[in-house]
């Protein structure tokens, strides 16, 4: 006896079984992005892994409609991938620390957590969406939006910030004009984790330094990105430097900063402060 042909479904059926497959995966989906603790995600990134394998399974059942046939194995191809696209978009978010060597706190790598797994989704619906064309919807019912991003991804000082000072002070004035990235500059006797002062000074901003003292001093530097307010430090794309020559607090200094050359005064690495 002939085996039966199926019978394809129509384009409104098909529509009808994507939609319930969204329906299907949009509470992992949520709890993955409502976890509060990097714990939490983990568990509800491994429900959401079973039951993106579970709707996947089930779509391979399905008979698509005619115009649909090439496309629908690139549908069970594109939730195949899914798993892959995690894997990758989770490696940022996997690291303890900064590229600057800084412990990330648990609210940035839930973030970056969060970020990826949105991501990875994003991209299996877009790929869906991507393989079955206009006529038929998949994604806007259960991509998640964007997790909130937390102060320091991005983060900036104020131009002309004074953020440290200790001690007396004095006549002295150092003006800093910067044509190169975001930096803060100290103003140190000694050791730069001993600052007299620390300011900061966005990427193409000019700020003055006043109040320095009538004493020798030398002037350090460091540059990077997501400036973390809280700790007096970037947290990315580090780079500590120092000028060579010493100053002399009773006078007025204007120092310029620019990528490369660095500047009108010679410089050099530093370590770390």
């Amino acid at each position: 006896m002939p085996t039966p042909t199926p019978v394809g479904l129509s384009v409104p059926m098909y529509q009808r079984a994507l939609t319930n497959v969204e329906k299907v995966l949009k509470p992992s989906v949520a709890r993955v992005m409502n976890a509060g603790t990097v714990a939490a995600f983990d568990a509800g990134r491994q429900q959401l892994a079973a039951a993106v394998v579970i709707v996947r399974s089930e779509l391979a059942k399905i008979t698509p409609p005619s115009g649909l046939v090439t496309a629908h194995p690139a549908v069970l191809d594109a939730f195949d991938a899914y798993a892959g696209n995690v894997a990758t978009e989770l490696t940022k978010a996997g690291d303890t620390r900064t590229s600057c060597g800084f412990p990330k706190s648990p609210e940035l790598r839930l973030y970056e957590a969060k970020t990826g797994i949105r991501t990875a989704y994003a991209e299996l619906a877009q790929s869906v969406q991507t393989s079955i064309g206009k006529g038929v919807k998949f994604g806007a019912l259960s991509v998640p939006a964007k997790p909130a991003t937390p102060a320091v991804v991005g983060g900036r000082g104020e131009n002309g910030d004074v953020f440290q000072r200790s001690g007396s002070r004095g006549p002295g004035s150092l003006k800093i004009v910067n044509s190169g990235n975001d930096v803060v500059v100290v103003v140190t006797t000694s050791s730069p984790k001993k600052p007299q002062a620390s300011i900061y000074v966005r990427a193409n901003k000019t700020a003055t330094l006043n109040g320095v003292r009538s004493q020798d001093y030398w002037v350090y530097f460091k540059s990077g990105t997501n400036w973390d307010a809280k700790n007096h430090r970037f947290t990315e794309n580090c780079a500590y430097q120092k000028f060579d020559d010493i100053f002399d607090g009773s006078y007025a200094w204007t120092v310029t900063l620019t990528k490369s050359p660095l500047g009108n005064a010679p410089s050099s690495e530093t370590e770390a402060f």
